[in-house]
């Protein structure tokens, strides 16, 4: 469940990509770094050695999703085509998993990162509050949509 912990605009599903064209992605971006740096009471210090290693994470963690969606999209265009190119979807496969195991050690190389920078009781208050955070952009995004 921790990889739900990552919350960038492509979280959203296609209807909020849509209510979320109100903001802009820098927007988004600037109102989650505020949201964050107070739930977890960055120091200036800690915020100067914090946000370069969320930051790498978030770009990590967004290269390594693509790639899987892009395997998916291949898999349904091979599927679509009625392919029976066995390695053709073996790849596609083996990119999904190779994509998830990447997954498990950017989160843990991260979660180590944080935890030497703010320690795990603010580590853990940060992974609630990104889910905070994600959860009430999408009420406002629907709420705004209304």
């Amino acid at each position: 469940m921790i990889h739900l912990l990552w919350i960038p605009f492509l979280w959203l599903n296609a209807q909020e990509k849509t209510l979320a064209q109100s903001l802009t992605q820098d927007e988004i971006e600037s109102r989650r770094i505020a949201y964050l740096s107070a739930a977890i009471s960055l120091t200036p210090l800690e915020a100067a050695r914090f946000w370069p290693v969320y930051n790498e994470w978030n770009k990590k963690m967004e290269a390594n999703m693509k790639a899987r969606r892009d395997a998916l999209r291949q898999i349904r265009q091979l599927d679509k085509s009625g392919s029976k190119e066995e390695k053709a979807y073996t790849q596609q496969n083996k990119i999904l998993v190779d994509g998830a195991a990447e997954e498990a050690r950017i989160i843990t190389d991260a979660h180590q990162a944080y935890i030497s920078i703010i320690g795990s009781i603010r580590t853990a208050q940060l992974y609630s509050a990104e889910d905070q955070f994600r959860n009430t952009l999408i009420r406002e995004l629907r709420q705004n949509a209304k």
